[in-house]
Order: C-alpha cells, then sequence, then structure tokens
C-alpha cells in the first residue's frame, strides 16, 4: 500500500495508453460528426436520429422512457422528437398492451430498412474490411474492449445527468 498521497509509478507504456486515450476522444468527436451527417442525409436533425438510434438499438418503449434515455425532459420535448419522427415515416406509436393509457413508440422497420441501413451500408462494408484483416482472437479483444468501454460510457453518461 502507498503512503497517502504518493502517486502510482508510470506505467512503462505511458506513451500508448495516453495516445489510445487520445485517439479514443477523436473516435468520440468522428462518431458524433459521423452520426450528424447520417441524420441530416436522411432529413432528421441529431436529437430526432440519436432517439431513432435508441428505439432501433433497444426496441419498443414509451415516451417517457425514450425521454429518459434521451436525456431530454418527458412532455414537450420529447413529444416533439416523435411527431416529427412519426410524420417522416421512422415510428408509430401503438397503445401499450400492459395500460391502455399509456403508448409504446417503435420503429417502423421498412422505413428504417429504407433510409438508415442504406446510408450506413459503405460504413459497414469498410468496417467489415478492415476487422477481416484482425485475427479471430484480435476480434474478441476489441470486441470485449467496446462492450466494456461502451459500459463505462454508460454510466459516466447517467453519473453526468444526475448532477445535472
Amino acid at each position: 500500500m502507498r503512503p497517502h498521497g504518493e502517486e502510482a509509478p508510470a506505467p512503462d507504456n505511458l506513451g500508448t495508453l495516453l495516445a489510445l486515450a487520445t485517439s479514443l476522444r477523436v473516435q468520440a468527436a468522428r462518431t458524433v460528426l459521423f452520426q450528424s451527417a447520417v441524420a441530416q442525409s436522411i432529413g432528421l436533425n441529431a436529437t430526432d436520429f440519436n432517439c431513432l438510434s435508441l428505439l432501433d438499438l433497444e426496441g419498443p418503449m414509451t415516451p417517457g422512457r425514450l425521454a429518459e434515455r434521451a436525456g431530454l425532459s418527458r412532455g414537450g420535448a420529447i413529444t416533439a422528437v416523435i411527431d416529427r419522427l412519426q410524420k417522416a415515416g421512422f415510428v408509430r406509436r401503438r397503445p401499450d398492451p400492459e395500460d391502455r393509457r399509456r403508448v409504446i413508440v417503435e420503429t417502423v422497420p421498412e422505413t428504417f430498412a429504407e433510409h438508415v441501413d442504406t446510408v450506413f451500408a459503405d460504413f459497414r462494408a469498410a468496417l467489415g474490411k478492415l476487422l477481416a484483416g484482425l485475427t479471430p482472437e484480435q476480434q474478441e479483444l476489441l470486441l470485449d474492449f467496446t462492450n466494456r468501454s461502451n459500459e463505462i460510457f454508460h454510466a459516466e453518461t447517467l453519473r453526468l445527468q444526475e448532477r445535472a
């Protein structure tokens, strides 16, 4: 155990760790910019596209849950997002079978595939080519790292939202 105030020794690969941290920041920024470009290319704003992505990834949910997941206010803001997505044909509302007073919002798979999947086709092809050049062990390591870092992003997002 180190005495209070004494720093841990720097790892031998500190330069690599710092470069990786910087590279992850670049990836995060470029991901946000890419998502914005995708949204714009299909006629949506970034917030609406984020909500559409959440519905696609996590499945149907109530407007309140979608607002919570997207970091939006329950009420006017999420209602406006859902209205715009519904008008564009990307989502639909249906009664909640467990509580008829609530609605569930879900994607319209055909519209999603026609617009969103088409835009991602080139990206998926390039990423597939990159991944094909890795060994199965490297792919597994990358998958594990990505899954674990996604959990860190999620936890940190929740922590920051609670402080706001």
